[in-house]
């Protein structure tokens, strides 16, 4: 299918992601400008803090929801535009906000005729609670479809869920190569606007820093490494936002190791633009999470052929192979990444084959293929 295709024979499509400036977001983009190029009638429904200045944005994007407080009318809102445009598939990409409040909502859109599918990014909240499981049961048995990100997934919401095998489709996370706006961009370059020690191997730790991220875990498995080793001494990038979370414990265990001079942390908010300066100075990527269930981050990594030192969580090992383009450490077992972290670093041949299996793999995650895997869902029989 071409974007000249006549959409009168496709359904409308909304994908809805209730963040603004969130890895959310920047699927949501993604996905609905594959379909968008795949000849489809999408809309992109979001938050009005959401900026896509620097892209192309062919179809419309609609920016409804705003503040918690405010959540209310947003919804009300959200429903009376529903009802003017009558899409015949909504995308949920998370919940908006308050799962068992939203199911009415949910219904009412079925009701009156349209596809209610869901990808589940992750498959609960970090942050859980002792009802969540109850909750997310409920919430997921409403929905149409369900979309996970890897095999690991549909086991859970299958096994744990409740789900009939058939409700859940795996479709894989596209690679995030669309952050890459300026291929001329070197790494040189990268690291003088960035203030690098361009003697270092750097590693970077980017996105949200919440607790099941693991920081503190990649900063003592730094502490392992003798600073002296190798080449290049190993450095630690960190770049990304902690949200309601306190960096304290953190800048605590910085001073108590007398990390400071192999550290460079960037906090707060990154702006869409410079995301790719922190990807392109780095060497690697570092994600020793606790627990995840899909990480954009890794397919930031294939987006820019990177290679990844990564903990086996959630479908990591789907996306990251070790050996291949990677190399994967028990999840909390601080030795073994400081072990995969110095071997990346001191073996240049490794990385090399670990860059070019990234390379190799990227296609394998192409944004075209998944909007073609998620036309199918939309088009499957209830």
């Amino acid at each position: 299918m071409s974007g000249t295709q006549d959409n009168s024979r496709n359904p409308k499509i909304w994908i809805v992601v209730f963040t603004g400036n969130t890895g959310l977001t920047h699927y949501s983009y993604c996905l609905a400008s594959a379909l968008y190029q795949a000849g489809y009638d999408v809309n992109l429904v979001t938050n009005k803090n959401c900026d896509l200045s620097s892209l192309k944005t062919e179809f419309p994007v609609i920016r409804i929801f705003g503040r918690t407080r405010r959540y209310p009318l947003d919804l009300i809102r959200f429903w009376q535009l529903f009802k003017r445009e009558r899409p015949r598939v909504v995308h949920y990409q998370g919940v908006l906000k308050y799962p068992l409040a939203e199911l009415p909502l949910l219904k009412l859109q079925q009701r009156a005729g349209a596809r209610i599918v869901y990808t589940a990014h992750d498959w609960l909240p970090h942050n859980r609670r002792f009802y969540h499981r109850a909750l997310y049961r409920i919430y997921y048995r409403g929905l149409d479809r369900v979309i996970v990100h890897s095999e690991a997934g549909q086991a859970f919401l299958v096994r744990e869920m409740g789900l009939p095998p058939e409700k859940v489709a795996v479709i894989p996370h596209g690679n995030y190569g669309f952050f890459n706006t300026r291929p001329d961009i070197t790494q040189e370059q990268a690291r003088q606007r960035l203030g690098l020690d361009p003697d270092r191997f750097w590693f970077l730790f980017f996105g949200h820093i919440a607790p099941h991220k693991g920081l503190d875990v990649a900063l003592k498995a730094l502490d392992m490494i003798p600073d002296d080793d190798g080449a290049k001494p190993v450095g630690l990038l960190v770049a990304g936002n902690p949200g309601e979370w306190s960096m304290d414990p953190y800048r605590r265990l910085i001073e108590e190791r007398g990390l400071s001079g192999r550290i460079s942390q960037h906090i707060g908010h990154i702006p869409f633009d410079e995301v790719q300066l922190y990807v392109k100075a780095a060497d690697a990527m570092l994600l020793p999470y606790r627990e995840s269930s899909t990480s954009g981050v890794a397919h930031m990594a294939l987006g820019f052929a990177k290679p990844v030192v990564a903990t086996d969580v959630g479908g990591m090992s789907e996306v990251i192979e070790d050996g291949k383009t990677g190399l994967l450490a028990p999840a909390g077992d601080t030795g073994a990444l400081a072990v995969a972290m110095r071997r990346l670093a001191r073996d240049e041949d490794s990385r090399r084959r670990l860059t070019e299996g990234m390379a190799r793999a990227e296609s394998r995650f192409s944004w075209e293929g998944i909007a073609r895997q998620t036309i199918t869902v939309y088009r499957a029989d209830p």
